[in-house]
């Protein structure tokens, strides 16, 4: 019980704590490329939910109260392999895909309770952005963050995107984290974010 409350605490804190938003650079075009070979086999991988766990004897348990559901047992299999440097480094496993009015967006977000942070690429007919969203666990009063996005890359293998049911390809951007607090000099950091991924195009 114990260690569930603390993972609850743990993501609540992560839940509330600090966001660094982005100025996006002008949207880039969207480069159509082959699909190479042997670089989808994380699609075949998957895990539990974060707040799901699973003993050595294949008892499941939830980190914070409440009964185990099917839905708390199912396979989430991965859509994405992708990588970033923020708070340290860790692989983002999974891209939810949206199609609204004929614009995509690719939401890349995982690692909770630790990380929380949100990536996404919105696409527009031949064009696309990338927008990070970096969540942080702690607060500093009175400290302000943005992100500059400062190369941004996004390769497709569907030439007919926009009306495929799936979406596969490579992101690849980085960008500058700008941290200021009054009376302190500004620090900026250097993140990146990369790496394949394919997953279906849901409608919002």
């Amino acid at each position: 019980m114990k260690y569930k409350t603390l993972l609850a605490l743990l993501f609540c804190t992560i839940t509330s704590g600090h966001y660094s938003f982005a100025q996006t650079l002008p949207y880039a075009q969207v480069t159509i490329g082959q699909e190479p070979n042997r670089v989808f086999s994380f699609t075949k991988n998957w895990a539990y939910p974060w707040n799901v766990v699973r003993d050595d004897n294949g008892n499941f348990s939830k980190t914070e109260d409440g009964e185990i559901t099917s839905k708390d047992t199912v396979h989430l299999y991965f859509t994405a392999n992708c990588k970033t440097n923020v708070q340290g480094s860790y692989s983002i496993r999974y891209c939810y895909a949206t199609k609204k009015a004929g614009n995509i967006k690719l939401n890349f977000s995982d690692g909770l309770p630790a990380y929380a942070s949100k990536f996404d690429v919105n696409i527009e007919k031949d064009r696309f952005s990338f927008s990070p969203s970096l969540i942080y666990p702690e607060m500093v009063i009175g400290e302000k963050r943005s992100c500059r996005v400062t190369k941004n890359k996004l390769i497709l293998y569907q030439k007919n995107y926009i009306i495929s049911k799936e979406v596969s390809g490579y992101v690849d951007a980085e960008f500058i984290e700008t941290t200021s607090v009054a009376g302190k000099k500004p620090e900026s950091h250097k993140y990146y974010f990369r790496g394949y991924f394919k997953t279906l195009i849901k409608a919002s």
